[in-house]
């Protein structure tokens, strides 16, 4: 035996992906037509477990029990054999069993074991886990069982990228050797140039799956209220479409458009029910909007006027002020004024939801509330809101302006005085019904383009350019050289910033067969290389939740099937391609169907 280890290497070349083993997966009992039920929250590993037994080549390696003799129980950072073993049990059950369903207990208890992340039952990533599990089992099954050190370096600079990369793959294969190194491995290069001695780095690495990036639509739609100052007017709900990158002022402009309320007269806020969070600068970028966790509200304001923030509140059973209704605004036209004269102005800014009388507003003691003043967040703060002549003053002692009041009211009062579902009232503007998003679609081949696109590194990713002696913004150029059996594709459809999460709703349209990388390769070697989609992984549904379902094509009856947890039911091909589909598994032709006749991108052909 070697130094490496005793077992025997599997050589890429002769795995096939598909004739090898058709034969023997069309004969199973189930074909593999089997759902999986959910434990709770597990169509993530459903999906993930779905598109990975559709893989002819690793269903096949496992059913069989050839990965029993490739176990690596010693491998230090794998997992004695038990993550293979349990995935090759579920294998068998889809595959060899009697059941339509098969309830992964075992799988989900020893993937907790081996991964704590997934230990739980909280919704997780489909792509996390296809990413661990790939990863989980390479480790379990490494024919490498004693793993040399190799010192990555640059190349010298003169030498030839083919004699480079195929020394990188040699140093990698040293200490990587497994069915999944066979399947899903594949190599890439990374050029990195410095912007100022014009030094060049050239790595070549290893790839187990792309995650590409989606063209960003340029527009978004987004929901906005309007709080006017007359005070007969009610709430209204507008959509407006905005630049997605583009300023706040850019979406004041837009609301001014279907409103017909000047972008001068606006107060933009942020909403937590009835709470003003912040106030929103016409300058700040649209993309630190925190949507999702506070909702858009403007308020109509006489430009250049003091706005003091109006809050309704009660105490109930406990000292701790409770909010509710919409809050308002109240500008003062001068520094002072009488107490009488603010009670009356907000009796009037009320009047359309509260039923008071003018008489019951002339006296602080028929108000069937108390004016208190509070901080931004709503706590009840001690400064006197009126001076020794009965004045209302809008400045405190330390000379900043009162900005935020609440009335504080009597819980009786409230209930036989104060009209909550008119004060809460929304109208719906036509544009709320009417602006539709525009229709966006790209094509796989634009995101694996701006995935290899050359690009300049920014300040919290500087590469250390050894010449110059100091981190540069280099500028880094990806390009493909040896191409995977099995190749996944991940459609990175969730964003996160931090001020803001987003996921990206485009349809990318992607070919069904003859997917070709030719324009990407770096080397000419594989050229002739096209793949034929076997699955998709899909996600529903918004940010933190959703729901999971795959889509795969079966070699047992060579039709395409859905699989949506248990049930799992025929399909026509079109339905793969949604602007839900987030994974992406494609295996390589044989040899016989490779003609040559289609670049790849072409809609694909589903007759």
């Amino acid at each position: 035996s070697s130094a490496f280890g005793s077992h025997k290497s599997v050589d890429a070349d002769t795995i096939s992906t598909r004739s090898m083993t058709q034969a023997n997966l069309t004969r199973s009992v189930s074909g593999g037509l089997v759902g999986l039920n959910n434990l709770g929250n597990t169509c993530f590993m459903a999906s993930a477990l779905q598109c990975l037994s559709n893989i002819p080549a690793l269903t096949q390696f496992f059913i069989s029990d050839a990965y029993e003799s490739e176990i690596n129980e010693k491998n230090p950072i794998g997992n004695r054999g038990d993550l293979a073993r349990a995935y090759g049990d579920l294998m068998k059950q889809m595959w060899c069993g009697n059941s339509s369903t098969v309830a992964p207990r075992h799988f989900k208890s020893v993937l907790g074991r081996c991964a704590p992340q997934f230990s739980g039952y909280l919704q997780q990533d489909s792509q996390e886990l296809m990413a661990f599990l790939l990863d989980g089992l390479h480790e379990d099954l490494n024919r490498i069982t004693n793993k040399p050190y190799i010192n990555q370096e640059d190349a010298p600079e003169n030498t030839a990228d083919s004699v480079a990369a195929q020394r990188a793959w040699d140093n990698h294969k040293k200490r990587n050797d497994s069915i999944i190194t066979d399947l899903f491995h594949g190599q890439y290069r990374s050029r990195l140039e410095c912007p100022d001695c014009m030094k060049v780095s050239k790595i070549f690495d290893p790839l187990m799956y792309m995650s590409v990036s989606l063209p960003r639509k340029e527009e978004k739609i987004r929901e906005i209220d309007i709080i006017w100052l007359d005070p007969e007017r009610r709430r209204t709900r507008y959509k407006v479409i905005t630049p997605r990158e583009g300023q706040v002022i850019d979406l004041l402009y837009s609301a001014e458009k279907v409103s017909g309320l000047s972008a001068d007269r606006m107060m933009l806020c942020e909403l937590s029910q009835s709470i003003i969070e912040s106030t929103i600068s016409p300058t700040q970028k649209l993309r630190d909007i925190r949507e999702g966790r506070y909702s858009l509200c403007i308020f109509e304001r006489e430009p250049q006027l003091p706005v003091i923030k109006v809050y309704n509140a009660y105490k109930g059973y406990t000292s701790y002020l409770k909010y509710f209704g919409n809050p308002l605004i109240m500008q003062i036209p001068k520094r002072e004024m009488s107490y009488k004269e603010f009670v009356m102005s907000l009796y009037m800014k009320m009047s359309r939801y509260v039923q008071l009388t003018e008489e019951s507003v002339q006296s602080e003691d028929t108000l069937p509330f108390k004016i208190k003043a509070v901080n931004q967040f709503g706590v009840e703060q001690s400064h006197d809101l009126c001076d020794e002549d009965d004045n209302l003053s809008v400045h405190m002692s330390s000379g900043k302006p009162v900005a935020y009041i609440a009335l504080v009211w009597d819980m009786d009062a409230k209930d036989e005085y104060f009209k909550l579902d008119e004060c809460n009232a929304v109208d719906y503007h036509d544009s709320y019904r009417t602006t539709k998003a525009r229709k966006n679609e790209v094509l796989l081949e634009d995101c694996i383009e701006m995935y290899c696109k050359q690009e300049t590194l920014n300040e919290d990713n500087m590469w250390y350019c050894p010449n110059c002696k100091d981190f540069k913004q280099a500028s880094k150029k990806l390009d493909l050289w040896r191409l995977p059996k099995v190749l996944v594709i991940h459609l990175k459809r969730f964003c996160y910033s931090r001020h803001w999460r987003d996921k990206i709703e485009t349809m990318v349209k992607f070919p069904l067969h003859d997917l070709s990388l030719k324009k990407f390769m770096l080397s000419t070697d594989q050229n002739h290389i096209k793949y034929d989609l076997r699955g998709v992984v899909n996600h529903y549904g918004g940010l933190g939740g959703g729901h999971y379902t795959a889509y795969c094509h079966s070699v047992a009856d060579d039709k395409w099937h859905v699989y949506d947890d248990s049930h799992v039911a025929s399909c026509t091909a079109e339905k793969c391609n949604s602007p839900s589909a987030y994974v992406l598994f494609y295996t390589q032709q044989e040899p016989d169907r490779i003609n040559g006749s289609s670049n790849g991108f072409e809609p694909m052909d589903v007759n």
